[in-house]
């Protein structure tokens, strides 16, 4: 897949919109997209957090401030 003729495609295809709620839609996408810390994290930070919502859902439990004073530097 070439990304510039993607890009190019997306445009002209975007130019064509007339229905305002559909281009509200693409602008709540992308800013969504944009504005996400996920995309931010580390590979490492997201395989903690992932751990940290399977073991809560689990019912493990461990303390804040332990839990704080292994990233704080």
């Amino acid at each position: 897949m070439d990304i510039q003729a993607e890009k190019y495609s997306l445009i002209e295809y975007i130019t064509q919109i007339k229905d305002i709620r559909l281009i509200e839609k693409l602008k709540q996408f992308v800013e969504a997209t944009e504005n996400d810390f996920w995309n931010d994290l580390t590979e490492d930070q997201r395989q903690e957090l992932k751990q940290g919502m399977k073991e809560l859902d689990n019912g493990q439990k461990h303390d804040y401030e332990k839990v704080m004073s292994k990233h704080r530097k």
